[in-house]
């Protein structure tokens, strides 16, 4: 991944899921790579929504990024803030241009933890990064690269061709045009459990934010711009002193 801050990447991270399974389920992933503490992501699905959760620690202080993928919103994924009551529509990266330069290669069979995996080897027109899946879990909807939903179709038609479809165990996401290991993530906990449908709104008294967030157009930015709106989601998501 190129030039990125932690709070873009983990908008990026939640812009794209792999859809697997519609039932509820919550799992936990903790990240290394992002800052220099780690990182926890806790992810709820439920009837093919999905929330995103992420602590982490941004220049000293604390911070938590939420985010919501909504079956009825296909548009936009929405991210809000607790400390400021407010939300903002991130516009999702739909371009079809992007499925021509996936491929997938299996490295083999190995144990992380409990869980049986294939360990495969995807890789994009921009970036790489490994995977260890099993089928010892219920499969759901987990959050990778970014949305793309023509993208997300051939990821799931590679990894059904090397019976390599299931749940994501461990990641890692590796830095771009080299073999060495970037932000990396690995399953902790895993639940199959009923979940609140609060969890997949908007709480009361929230209003939208002014700021506005185009994944695609980002792309397209220069360095100064990237940094400037980047700079502006932070100050919205810091606790106020």
């Amino acid at each position: 991944m190129k030039s990125i801050t932690p709070l873009a990447f983990i908008i990026l991270l939640s812009f794209y899921s792999i859809n697997l399974f519609a039932g509820d389920i919550y799992a936990e992933y903790k990240m290394k790579g992002i800052g220099d503490k780690l990182t926890i992501s806790k992810l709820y699905f439920k009837n093919g929504d999905m929330r995103s959760e992420v602590n982490m620690n941004i220049a000293g202080r604390q911070m938590t990024s939420v985010t919501l993928n909504l079956k009825s919103n296909t548009e936009f994924t929405i991210a809000y803030n607790s400390n400021s009551k407010t939300y903002t529509e991130v516009k999702k990266d739909n371009n079809n241009s992007k499925t021509t330069n996936l491929s997938i290669a299996v490295i083999g069979n190995e144990k992380i933890g409990i869980y049986n995996c294939k360990h495969v080897r995807m890789t994009s027109d921009t970036t790489s990064w490994d995977m260890w899946v099993t089928k010892d879990l219920p499969a759901f909807n987990f959050p990778l690269e970014r949305n793309n939903e023509a993208a997300n179709r051939k990821i799931m038609e590679l990894l059904k061709s090397k019976s390599a479809d299931g749940v994501p165990v461990k990641i890692e996401f590796l830095k771009q045009g080299t073999k060495t290991q970037g932000i990396t993530m690995e399953l902790v906990k895993f639940e199959s459990k009923t979940l609140d449908e609060s969890l997949f709104k908007i709480p009361d008294g929230y209003v939208k934010s002014n700021l506005q967030f185009d994944a695609e157009k980002m792309k397209s930015m220069t360095p100064e711009e990237r940094q400037e709106m980047i700079k502006k989601l932070m100050e919205e998501n810091m606790p106020h002193k």
